[in-house]
This record gives C-alpha cells, sequence and structure tokens, in this order.
C-alpha cells in the first residue's frame, strides 16, 4: 500500500474542529481525530505511539462540553500518566462530537497542519482491527491549542486543495459550487451564514455527516480529496492538507 492510498484509508473521513475559535494560530499544535465507541480499546496503542512521537508533551487534560465516555477516558488517561485539570490549565483539550451518520472506526493525526502518515505496523494492525467493528457516531477531538474564548462569527470562507487556497468566497451570499481538486469532487453549498459539503466523490463521505460550519476557524476536511474548507474572519488558522 503506497503513501496516498494508506493516507485514503486511514483519513478518509472529513471533520470540523471547533477548538480554533477566533485564534490565529502560529506555533506547534497537534490534533487527534479519533473515530471510535471503544475507547478503553482502541486509545491505549495510539497513546503509546503518539508518545513517541512527542505528541502529547503535555500532562494536563480537561474536557471540553459533555463526553459520554468519560470516565473510562478519564481513566485510561490517568494509567498513562496523564493528569485531569481544569479547562484554564489544560494542555490537551478534549471534545466530543456527534457525527450527524455513523462512520467506520478510524482515526487521523494532524501535526502543524498537516496530516501525518502513522504507517507503523502496529498503528496499522489497530486501525485494521477498528475498521472491522461496528460504525458509530463517536467522535473525539484530542487538541493542544489555546483555550478557547467566544466564537465569532465568519465573514467568508476559503477553499483550499492541498493547503493552497484556491478561492475565498463571502458567507453573506448564497452560493453552491462544485470543486475537482484533481483527487475527486466536492459539491458544497454556503447559505443562511453558514457553509456545507452536499456531495463528495470520497469513499466513506464522512464529510457529508459534517456540521455546517460558520464560526471563525470551523472547518471541514475531506483528505482523500485533499480539500478544505475553512471560516475566515479577522484571524484564521493556516491549515494544510495533503
Amino acid at each position: 500500500m503506497d503513501r496516498r492510498e494508506f493516507i485514503k484509508a486511514v483519513v478518509a473521513s472529513s471533520f470540523i474542529s471547533p477548538f480554533f475559535l477566533n485564534q490565529k494560530i502560529d506555533y506547534l499544535h497537534h490534533e487527534l481525530y479519533l473515530i471510535s465507541a471503544d475507547l478503553r480499546n482502541d486509545l491505549p496503542p495510539l497513546l503509546t505511539e503518539l508518545r513517541q512521537l512527542n505528541f502529547f508533551p503535555g500532562r494536563k487534560f480537561a474536557f471540553f462540553g459533555f463526553h459520554p465516555s468519560q470516565a473510562d477516558l478519564t481513566s485510561v488517561l490517568t494509567e498513562a500518566g496523564l493528569i485531569p485539570a481544569t479547562e484554564k490549565k489544560a494542555e490537551i483539550k478534549i471534545k466530543f462530537v456527534h457525527l450527524l451518520n455513523p462512520a467506520s472506526p478510524s482515526f487521523t493525526l494532524i501535526q502543524e497542519g498537516r496530516i501525518r502518515d502513522l504507517r507503523s505496523a502496529k498503528l496499522y494492525s489497530l486501525w485494521k482491527k477498528m475498521q472491522a467493528g461496528p460504525t458509530t457516531t463517536a467522535l473525539t477531538i484530542f487538541s493542544l491549542s489555546p483555550p478557547m474564548v467566544k466564537p465569532q462569527l465568519g465573514n467568508n470562507i476559503a477553499l483550499r486543495v492541498e493547503g493552497k487556497v484556491i478561492e475565498r468566497l463571502p458567507l453573506n451570499q448564497s452560493i453552491s459550487r462544485v470543486i475537482d481538486t484533481g483527487f475527486g469532487r466536492v459539491a458544497f453549498r454556503v447559505e443562511n451564514g453558514q457553509a456545507w459539503v452536499e456531495k463528495s466523490t470520497c469513499r466513506q463521505r464522512v464529510c457529508l455527516a459534517s456540521s455546517p460550519i460558520k464560526y471563525v476557524n470551523e472547518r471541514i476536511i475531506c483528505a482523500p480529496n485533499h480539500f478544505l474548507i475553512e471560516v475566515e474572519g479577522r484571524t484564521w488558522l493556516d491549515a494544510v492538507i495533503g
């Protein structure tokens, strides 16, 4: 399996990230997106590998909002040597997102805005095992980011293909567009101050389950098509996907 096919397999999904609100990120930033309803078994091997990659340089974590598996997740993290903390002191922010449609269990690591290729035999075996399990709507996001601030409604969206902005469109207009990225096609719509994906040629099409985005730095990523929609305001995350 070559790199492109592996990336498509592991990150054949699209997510929104609610952490980057009204902020300009200009230093090291990591995110782990984990689709799993069995965090007790799926998370420990990921933590072991990510520690070796220095993905979790901090030890303090906190939950931002409700998480249905908070007790199990807290147990797993403390067993791994991490420490519960308040939201203000947390170095690792944990957020639960309920996907609109069920998706196969999987994980995606984004490091400094780029999708990280995790091709170790251990993690590939984990991914294969997860894929054989039942679908789920449970998405957990682990983020090393500044504290959350009050959301700011965006002014426009940036369309990126392989990390490069190809166009910017206002959020205060009604727009329907199909983008051919060279890797596939994505159809999206802008209406009533928000944007969402309507169609995609990616296999799992989890991007269709992503909720509409309207706040600064919210984004929808379609990794197989190397496509990203991001809401911009006065500041925005300079995200790169490839």
